[in-house]
């Protein structure tokens, strides 16, 4: 690996005491790279607008890091320990201060999460998170567990993949073991140690971990009329920080989209769009209630809508 010349990227901004060692570096415009950053990598990825902040170090473990890549505005906080081998962070994605990140198998974040301060992801095995995942402050991912002797007959040994599957939430302060797959949409609340298996849509509690779904039921059934109605609220709600979109976005209620003619930067939402891997001929950015897929064009617009729902409102994922 070679040392990368910091000065040869347009339009970044570099702190002081920037160390990047790669084969292969691209980092793209609007990104900002804080003081005291150390990235050692065969292939190191940065996407548009992202933030690396102080003091965070990127590398292998036991050998080099072959792949650090992190999408279109991301954000990794002060003082992070990210030391895997492979480690990807989707767009839009959040991984606050002071985290250890540490293994020997890939770790892979997919795009909208957020990962609070202090939290710990090991991928001794490998670990997958995936879209829209939230996990608080001061929780563990754990992918193994070591540390009773083996010749004195400890039975707790083990390295197991961990799979966190779309917009699971894990409150704070929770503790998830190796092995499990956590489905989708569900909930483990604070302070929780998760030792089984989930269900979709279920909410999770205690030491170990038990379903109190039917105590607290997080989650109710939307058709597509209450989405509809629910982003009528939601863009009111944008337009009123942002008016000078107000002639912008539009909501249609009929899927036949794409023959729109433009010549500025628009949204448009939708629901069951017909062929939303399609409409990419035009400015206009192109957002499904029912898939949850937008079509990417990174215009401002669309930019400022995707942040302004991002927190709990709605969370949009790029048409492939």
């Amino acid at each position: 690996m070679k040392k990368i010349d910091c000065s040869a990227f347009n339009n970044v901004k570099f702190g002081k005491n920037v160390t990047i060692e790669a084969d292969v570096c691209k980092i793209f415009p609007g990104s900002v790279i804080e003081d005291n950053v150390i990235i050692n990598a065969r292939k190191i990825v940065i996407g548009y607008d992202s933030v690396i902040q102080k003091g965070t170090i990127a590398r292998g473990l036991r050998e080099e890091m072959k792949l650090f890549e992190i999408g279109d505005n991301a954000f990794i906080g002060f003082s992070n320990q990210v030391l895997v081998p492979v480690f990807i962070m989707k767009d839009y994605s959040q991984l606050h201060n002071s985290g250890l990140h540490s293994g020997y198998k890939p770790l892979t974040i997919g795009f909208n999460c957020w990962i609070g301060q202090q939290s710990i992801l090991n991928s001794t095995e490998t670990l997958t998170i995936g879209n829209n995942v939230r996990i608080g402050t001061h929780s563990q991912l754990w992918t193994h567990v070591a540390s009773g002797e083996l010749l004195e007959g400890c039975t707790l040994f083990g390295e197991l993949p961990l799979n966190i599957m779309d917009n699971v939430w894990i409150v704070g302060g929770a503790v998830i073991s190796p092995g499990l797959t956590v489905e989708r949409n569900s909930i483990i609340m604070t302070g929780s140690v998760l030792t089984k298996n989930t269900e979709p849509f279920h909410t999770y509690a205690g030491i170990p971990a038990k379903d109190i779904t039917g105590k607290l039921s997080c989650w109710k059934k939307v058709t597509g009329k209450d989405k509809i109605n629910m982003m009528k609220i939601f863009i009111n709600e944008f337009l009123s920080v942002f008016p000078k979109y107000k002639k912008n976005v539009l909501l249609k209620t009929d899927t036949c989209m794409g023959t729109e003619k433009t010549n500025e930067d628009k949204i448009m939402i939708g629901y069951n769009i017909a062929g939303m891997g399609k409409l990419k001929k035009n400015r206009i950015s192109y957002f499904d209630m029912e898939s949850k897929l937008y079509t990417k064009k990174r215009t401002a617009i669309e930019i400022d809508f995707i942040k302004f729902n991002l927190g709990y409102r709605a969370r949009f994922i790029p048409c492939r």
